[in-house]
């Protein structure tokens, strides 16, 4: 029996405004599931759980939400839960049933923050007080010991080196790691989308940097991870890992949510076990490797690279990674070391992300 990593965005409301927001157009006219539709999802298919992330949108502002999170820890507590938030939680555990179910419930929490400047941060999110209330919000889960991670952008716009440092002491200061999500143009390339995609050599001098002043703990990217560290990590979208949107569709990725990689619903009966009965997933997600990559030493271990950013790129998995050195006339070379020691997340092959440590390995959650 398959065991799923399930991200899930439970609402589409969200009181930021954030510049470069992946999933916008997609909540715009959600029509959300109720309480009852969640719990009849999780009660029917808890075998097949092994976490849950609660992400897109900020589940905080729904009591509902609260309330679901202290079910399945009663019902189910073998289901590891955790949370992303753009820093709202501080405010939402004001209340003390809110603050009973973080405290008792929630295993890991990520906290989004992009910029260590505060102004910075509050325009790029279109929220005023986004930065404050992601800094409580760290202070919040450094005083419950709670395993934490700032999550950021890897945009042209923050990947320089005094955000990185600022970054990596706030980090340093309240307990967490880090964590670089790599900025997808779910709305297709255009003008807006093109300012804020990262660029090849701002990627690789960052990542360097990072490798020697930092420590990097995990890289589950198959393209980075086979020509930067000589490790191979295969993409874990749709294989071990799905999200959920709220209006309850089941896609493959994160990034994947427009209407063509909706492959169910979790209002459906016994969803998760018809999944991996039918292979409903294998249509969007297939070990496709292109032709351009025939010739390449790195053809069967990052065999073509990761599959949402092909499909946001050329709409096809025909093509490779757009991140390719090949592409950039350079030879691949595994020049960064991952950091010995072990570490938890529910993050760590859930979706092609990158984690970093401040201060050594001991700041890791083992």
């Amino acid at each position: 029996m398959k065991k799923w990593n399930i991200g899930w965005g439970t609402i589409s409301k969200c009181n930021m405004n954030c510049q470069f927001c992946y999933s916008k157009h997609r909540r715009k006219d959600s029509e959300d599931l109720s309480y009852s539709d969640w719990v009849r999802f999780i009660d029917e298919n808890y075998p097949r759980i092994h976490t849950i992330n609660y992400g897109t949108g900020e589940n905080t502002l729904d009591r509902n939400w609260f309330k679901l999170v202290m079910y399945i820890r009663r019902q189910y507590p073998q289901i590891r839960q955790a949370l992303t938030t753009n820093g709202y939680l501080s405010v939402a555990v004001k209340d003390p049933e809110c603050m009973a179910v973080f405290a008792t419930c929630i295993d890991e929490v990520d906290v989004s923050l992009d910029f260590c400047d505060e102004q910075l941060h509050n325009e790029f999110r279109g929220q005023s007080k986004a930065y404050g209330w992601a800094i409580d919000t760290l202070a919040l889960c450094q005083k419950h010991n709670k395993p934490t991670t700032i999550v950021f952008l890897g945009s042209e716009k923050n990947v320089n080196e005094d955000n990185i440092d600022g970054l990596f002491q706030i980090a340093k200061n309240y307990g967490a790691i880090l964590r670089m999500n790599m900025y997808r143009p779910t709305e297709g390339m255009n003008h807006l989308s093109k300012q804020f995609i990262i660029k090849y050599d701002t990627l690789l001098h960052a990542l360097n940097y990072i490798a020697d002043k930092y420590q990097i703990l995990a890289m589950n990217d198959a393209l980075f991870s086979t020509f930067l560290t000589g490790n191979t990590s295969a993409d874990p979208s749709g294989e071990q890992s799905i999200r959920v949107l709220a209006d309850g569709s089941i896609t493959p990725s994160t990034y994947l949510i427009d209407e063509n990689y909706i492959v169910a619903n979790i209002k459906d009966h016994n969803v998760l076990e018809r999944l991996e009965r039918e292979d409903s997933l294998t249509r969007i997600i297939e070990r496709t490797i292109p032709e351009e990559c025939r010739e390449c030493v790195y053809r069967e271990t990052c065999a073509g690279g990761v599959y949402d950013r092909r499909y946001l790129w050329y709409h096809t998995l025909n093509k490779k990674d757009p991140y390719c050195p090949g592409i950039f006339k350079e030879k691949a070379k595994a020049s960064i070391r991952i950091a010995k020691g072990k570490f938890s997340s529910v993050h760590d092959g859930y979706l092609p992300t990158i984690f970093f440590c401040p201060g050594g390995v001991d700041n890791a959650q083992v």
